[in-house]
């Protein structure tokens, strides 16, 4: 019984050191200069290529699993929310706008604005 009680503390101690790894590999690899440019270009992306934006606020930045930078933030005062990724010369990979995400200016439909 007294294995079954070693296996049983071992499991669980293998069980939070491995999901206490995962937690904290979330954490930027990018120097600050780096998130800085990837906030302005996501910024940028936002004003010039979506209607009626007033404002737009970063809340997070942090590496994704494969290993891209990743800007989360919202706009208008926080009325909506988006997740976007950001390429290595800083050009918005894709944009993930949640519920009432202002809708995309119609000139920028065929091709992004910039």
């Amino acid at each position: 019984m007294i294995a079954f009680y070693k296996r049983l503390f071992f499991f669980l101690t293998l069980s939070v050191l491995l999901g206490a790894c995962g937690f904290f590999s979330q954490e930027n690899d990018y120097d600050e200069e780096t998130i800085d440019k990837a906030k302005k270009s996501v910024e940028r992306f936002i004003l010039h290529n979506y209607e009626d934006i007033k404002s737009v606020e970063i809340t997070r930045s942090y590496e994704s699993e494969m290993g891209g930078l990743t800007i989360e933030g919202t706009v208008n005062d926080g009325a909506a929310e988006f997740t976007a990724g950001v390429r290595s010369d800083f050009s918005i990979g894709h944009l993930a706008p949640r519920e009432d995400f202002p809708n995309m200016k119609e000139a920028c439909k065929e091709q992004i604005c910039e």
